[in-house]
């Protein structure tokens, strides 16, 4: 195990811990304290300890500032202290800037004195092979115990800006605006970037949480929920190392109508790497978070423009009614590449009603097309505010755009400005401005926007992702899905037993999703030629034989597959061909027409939990790789959102003049292998299904494999 991440402890893997959770006494203590001492606090120009201080008085903090080193008589006009012991009254937080070597003391005499909240900058390092628990997790000891709530260590710190509360060393300029966005970032230098933005983007709290040796990502957002200020709430995240109490903020979240965005560090292998050199964390697969995160309802973001552009939508007042992206542009060949991008990432643009389309054509110079997103710029006249006001009308539309690059100088600005404004002032909807090059939107023009609640997005493909994210958001929040069908207990709990008892074979793997309701090939199992023949004229010819041996993963490569076997004397000979490649224990089934063939596969990550992958199956599934990955349990309307996301969907729907597939059936296979993964996802490493074969008369698994978790 890292040794940084032994400090807080992993959620979900076997033998793990659950993670130390503060009391929200102790996170109201760290981040909205009543009095702060800087343990460390100096007089020497640049040192951490003056900077400190500076930025605390400097800021005009609310609370009470107790300066804490016993070199110093008076700091910044205030009576310094030689330690926490001394001071007048028992702080809410401390904050060290002392070295990595005094850290641990420094940080037991403040729990000696009764402090609730710390922040720890420093990386803790100390030689890998010192023996005994590792310096975070000592300090993690040692707030614990305390009840203490720690941010940090390797942080930037924390801002508060209801209390102008600047807890940072190298802070950015903080705005006298308020605030309605909160972050919390596992990177300090992105932390200063989005806290420092340059679009008008306030913050409520941010928070640099580094380690997370005592209170994690879920802690900062539980109790950011309680501030009425904060609209949004954006994330930086390297890993989760409390999933069970995520879920739980996450779910009162949505409760309060508080949206949630998250930006993924550590997708690649690579980035995985630097995750653990960075933090201690560990990064996980960057498909099962996109999965998770969407199972709980928050958008995943691959960029930080991408983050600041959701962020900026999800703080305004309005909110979206159902439907599509309506816009307007003043370019043709940027109306195309608004529409090919939305193609792309899966932003609806919403179709117009014809009473919309009449009136735009009553607008619009003639000739010139009324179709959405709208060009209004034909021979000269000025009809933005026009066609503005007739696709905010549109029921279809659920949001309005115009598209417009802004460019700062150009005598059509203020022109596109106060159409726009005049625009958002004659409808409920959420009017905005999505800009193509954000370099060139003017801050004047942009600034101008915002102060009346309209947002400016900075970027085609960045905007047209958020916008998506906006409206799925918003839909969601209206729509109640039922709960998955549970699985009767008396089966979860006769499969558990079973599968704890031994290996399944693929028999037993396909047993065991039938029982689940699952559709399967009926079959039977041998271990002579004899029981071969005699299986197969029960079955009915044809019949395929394939090795029952379990640890064969791949049977065809093995040589453990024979189709289409018509008569005995032809599965005599299968029979002896398999038994000598691959072992005497083989799978009978009868013979099922081709189709298309998906794969349905399930594993456990050590993090997260069990995730279920859906994509084009067979031989070369591993070659393809068109697959997508949901939580499960899943219910029939996310299973035809999943199959929609593939790139070969169209096989399924019938291409080419090929007869589509059983898509109703399709469906109610992969509700079934959700349900199997909720109930025993935690004792399974992994089950896959390959293929599961689908046609026009139906969907039928023929092959499975079933790995157990160890050590459930």
């Amino acid at each position: 195990m890292d040794r940084a991440v032994e400090a807080n402890g992993r959620s979900g893997g076997a033998g793990a811990t659950r993670p130390y959770r503060p009391e929200a006494e102790a996170m109201r203590a760290l981040l909205a304290p009543a009095s702060v001492a800087i343990v460390g606090a100096s007089a020497q120009q640049g040192a951490l300890g003056q900077r400190l201080l500076a930025h605390l008085v400097a800021g005009g903090y609310k609370g009470r500032i107790y300066p804490v080193n016993p070199r110093y008589q008076a700091l910044q006009d205030l009576p310094c202290y030689p330690d926490l012991a001394a001071l007048p009254e028992r702080v809410d937080c401390a904050a060290f800037a002392v070295s990595d070597e005094r850290v641990e003391a420094a940080l037991a005499e403040a729990a000696a004195a009764g402090t609730r909240g710390a922040v720890v900058y420093g990386r803790l390092y100390e030689p890998p092979d010192r023996p005994g628990p590792s310096r975070p997790a000592r300090l993690a000891a040692i707030a614990r115990d305390a009840g203490m709530a720690l941010c940090g260590a390797n942080c930037m710190g924390f801002i508060n800006t209801h209390a102008a509360l600047v807890l940072s060393g190298n802070p950015p300029p903080l705005p006298s605006a308020p605030g309605r966005i909160a972050i919390v970032s596992h990177s300090g230098s992105t932390w200063s970037g989005l806290v420092g933005n340059q679009r008008d983007l306030h913050v409520t709290y941010a928070v640099s949480a580094g380690q997370e040796l005592a209170g994690t990502i879920a802690d900062y957002v539980d109790f950011l929920l309680d501030d009425p200020a904060t609209r949004a709430i954006g994330l930086v995240v390297e890993t989760i190392r409390d999933p069970d109490g995520f879920v739980a903020a996450a779910a009162r979240a949505r409760t309060r109508g508080v949206p949630i965005a998250a930006l993924k560090l550590g997708r690649s292998e690579l980035g995985r790497r630097f995750a653990l050199a960075h933090s201690g964390a560990l990064a996980g697969s960057a498909a099962v978070y996109e999965a998770w995160f969407e199972h709980l309802g928050i958008p995943v973001c691959t960029t930080l423009d991408q983050l600041m552009d959701v962020l900026e939508l999800f703080c305004r007042a309005r909110r979206p009614a159902a439907g599509g992206l309506g816009a307007a542009t003043d370019s043709g060949a940027e109306r195309q590449l608004v529409v090919d991008i939305a193609a792309e990432v899966g932003c609806p643009i919403a179709p117009l009603a014809p009473s919309t389309e009449t009136r735009l054509a009553a607008i619009l110079d003639p000739g010139m097309l009324t179709q959405n997103p709208v060009d209004v710029f034909g021979d000269g006249r000025m009809v933005l505010r026009e066609c503005l006001d007739a696709i905010a009308d549109d029921p279809g539309v659920g949001a309005v755009a115009m598209v417009t690059n802004l460019v700062h100088g150009r005598p059509y600005l203020a022109t596109a400005v106060a159409a726009v404004e005049s625009a958002a002032a004659a409808t409920d909807k959420p009017v905005l401005v999505l800009g193509n090059l954000h370099s060139t939107v003017s801050r004047q023009a942009a600034t101008s926007l915002r102060d009346r609640g309209i947002a400016v997005l900075m970027g085609t493909e960045t905007g047209l992702r958020a916008i998506r994210d906006f409206l799925r958001w918003h839909q969601r929040r209206r729509e109640e899905r039922p709960d998955a069908d549970a699985a009767p207990a008396d089966i979860v709990s006769a499969w558990r037993a079973r599968i704890r008892a031994g290996a399944l074979d693929p028999a037993d793997a396909l047993a065991l999703y039938h029982a689940f309701g699952g559709p399967v090939v009926p079959g039977a199992v041998a271990a002579s030629e004899a029981d071969s023949v005699a299986a197969a004229e029960r079955l009915g010819f044809p019949v395929a034989l394939k090795t029952g041996e379990p640890a064969i993963a791949h049977k065809t490569e093995a040589g453990g597959v024979a189709l289409d076997l018509r008569h005995a004397a032809d599965v005599a000979t299968a029979y002896r061909r398999v038994a000598a490649a691959c072992g005497p224990r083989v799978h009978l089934q009868k013979q099922v027409p081709a189709g298309v063939e998906l794969f349905l596969g399930l594993v456990r990550d050590p993090q997260l939990g069990p995730a279920l992958t859906i994509g084009f199956g067979g031989i070369f599934v591993e070659v393809l790789r068109d697959v997508v990955t949901v939580i499960p349990p899943v219910d029939d309307a996310q299973a035809e959102i999943l199959l929609r996301r593939l790139r070969g969907f169209p096989l399924l729907a019938g291409a080419r003049g090929r007869p589509p597939v059983d898509l109703v059936a399709l469906r109610a296979a992969i509700v079934a292998f959700g349900r199997l993964g909720a109930a025993l996802g935690d004792e399974l490493a992994e089950f896959d299904l390959n293929p599961l074969i689908c046609s026009e008369s139906g969907v039928v698994a023929v092959d499975a494999l079933a790995v157990a978790r160890e050590n459930p």
